[in-house]
């Protein structure tokens, strides 16, 4: 709990918000984390590629430049998330390197601000985009979204003392809702809860350290990363609040630059291999696991 009070109270220092009002709010903190490069799972602040095409990220064009680039923010744990030494772990850190693994090549995983992880793969300085992507609509009109490789559904995380004040719509109006930007519960709060104030953050850290403050009443979140922060941060529990999504929506997938169908079809199929043989089931234990040891 000291190592989560230091964490909560170095960010809150960090960041300059207005948590009242009633148009959504937005930091103009970058959100992006430094990180020693690493081999198989290295985040920077920079991708150095060039290009736009569809072919210059096929399978053989990324084996002949030798390397897998991957999009992420690794702000989201147990999906993906930085370890002591600023590497990126997590499952969507292990689906990239079985990924690049299965290819020959090694990964470049980016760690960068996660409204920019899909333009980057659109504007083809990425190979694929691999950050706990759900992939609704509005995503597939840049990128092509793959088969879902985690399921999962989305929450209202509230204060404990809260966990039955805020059951609905009507209970939040007027409130601030927190969540990050760019991520699919933006859309969502604006559509269902069209009188609370978003409060949109770079990640879902800063969002929670705003709930611990009293900043904001709620965190919008997916409900496996709700569950994570209650497992390690005393006083938080998820509401009665309804979250509702969309079909084909509940879950996470890999996004791969639009009409890359070769790329996307590959990773299709690797992911139904992963799911068979039990890999995604036991990267997530891991990461969940890796990520209470370090209390997120």
């Amino acid at each position: 709990m000291k190592k989560i009070t230091a964490l909560i109270m170095s960010m809150l220092m960090a960041m300059s918000l207005a948590a009242c009002g009633g148009a959504a709010s937005e930091s103009t903190a970058s959100g992006e984390s430094s990180a020693a490069p690493e081999s198989s799972a290295a985040s920077g602040s920079e991708i150095k590629m060039e290009g736009g095409k569809v072919e210059e990220h096929s399978l053989e064009a990324i084996k002949q430049k030798g390397k897998l680039v991957v999009t992420t923010e690794a702000g989201y744990a147990p999906f993906e998330f930085l370890d002591e030494n600023d590497n990126i772990i997590g499952l969507d850190a292990e689906l990239a390197k079985k990924l690049a693994e299965d290819l020959g090549v090694e990964l470049d995983m980016q760690n960068i601000a996660f409204d920019s992880v899909v333009p980057e793969v659109q504007a083809g300085n990425a190979d694929m985009a691999i950050a706990g992507l759900t992939p609704d609509a509005e995503k597939k009109k840049s990128v092509d979204m793959s088969d879902i490789y985690y399921a999962g559904g989305h929450c209202m995380l509230v204060l404990e003392e809260n966990a039955d004040v805020y059951v609905d719509a009507q209970s939040l109006k007027g409130q601030v809702i927190a969540t990050q930007k760019a991520a699919v519960q933006e859309k969502m709060i604006a559509e269902q809860y069209p009188d609370s104030e978003a409060l949109l953050l770079p990640d879902f850290p800063q969002c929670v350290a705003n709930l611990k403050t009293g900043a904001c009443a709620a965190v919008m979140l997916d409900t496996t990363s709700a569950e994570q922060y209650m497992k390690n941060i005393e006083g938080l529990a998820i509401s009665k609040a309804p979250v509702a999504s969309d079909e084909g929506e509940e879950g996470n997938a890999v996004a791969v630059m639009k009409g890359n169908e070769e790329l996307l079809a590959w990773v299709n199929e690797k992911i139904s291999e992963y799911k068979e043989a039990g890999l995604i089931s036991e990267w997530f234990e891991q990461a969940k696991e890796q990520a209470g040891k370090m209390g997120i």
